[in-house]
């Protein structure tokens, strides 16, 4: 497998997003619905997320989308709010989950970004939507239900990274060669005696390389402790001391307690 450096992507320009995943006529099916399971039969027709029942990640996000559709409903958003609203947590969504890498910082300034495209007057690149107290609604709610679970949909909706160490200790021997090209030189057609021993002489060395490697970084770590305890020791001495002293001073008849009551 080959490696490769992960860098964070960059977030897209935020920008205004009215009508842009629900529509008109969205939105009126969506203030036709009764019940929560209509709200979510309806969501996942106008989405078209394909959203399945027996997929955990398409379950957990229907419920991202439908609560805070509810959310919107009782807080009597009209039609316009609910669907800037419901796209600006469906992008922020998007930001975050697009790399398994730490990108808190960035999106939620994104997100901050994308709710001041929906509070300011600026044709065209932003409308008055929502007021002070709307920002501030819409804020809280994104902060307490989903920036606050960040790492959980991070776990849930992106892929594992493994990372490969390589150690490399100076004046140690190189690593032996790969298995690869032992066999290449066995395939060269050289006698079966030939290829034996020097296979035997590498293992040889190899063993040996690596109880030097061990005994060298045990006796390294056995020093190591060994300072660290002579330190520890002499702070705690050094603290006796001290403790001392300041208890002999507060027990002499001319010590702080005595001044103070000349004082009075």
């Amino acid at each position: 497998m080959a490696c490769r450096r992960l860098e964070k992507p960059q977030l897209p320009e935020a920008k205004i997003c009215l009508w842009e995943d629900l529509t008109f006529s969205g939105m009126d099916k969506i203030e036709q619905t009764t019940s929560l399971d209509e709200l979510k039969e309806v969501v996942s027709e106008l989405i078209c997320d394909n959203f399945s029942s027996c997929d955990p990640r398409s379950l957990i996000l229907l419920d991202l989308y439908v609560y805070a559709l509810q959310f919107a409903r009782s807080h009597n958003f009209t039609k316009e709010q609910t669907s800037s609203f419901f796209s600006i947590i469906r992008r922020v969504h998007r930001a975050v989950t697009e790399t398994s890498l730490g990108n808190v910082d960035e999106c939620f300034e994104y997100f901050n970004q994308l709710v001041f495209c929906h509070a300011v007057r600026r044709p065209p690149f932003s409308i008055d939507l929502f007021n002070g107290a709307g920002v501030k609604l819409i804020t809280d709610y994104v902060v307490d239900t989903y920036f606050r679970h960040i790492k959980l949909y991070k776990y849930c909706f992106t892929s594992q990274i493994r990372t490969d160490l390589t150690l490399n200790y100076i004046g140690m021997p190189d690593t032996p060669p790969a298995v690869e090209e032992k066999a290449q030189e066995a395939e060269d057609g050289r006698p079966e005696e030939e290829t034996i021993q020097p296979l035997e002489v590498e293992a040889n060395a190899s063993l040996s390389a690596g109880v030097d490697l061990r005994s060298y970084i045990e006796g390294r770590v056995s020093e190591r402790v060994v300072d660290l305890r002579s330190a520890l020791e002499g702070q705690l001495r050094s603290s006796e001391l001290q403790l001392g002293a300041r208890l002999s001073a507060l027990e002499r008849p001319g010590g702080r307690a005595g001044k103070s009551g000349r004082a009075k």
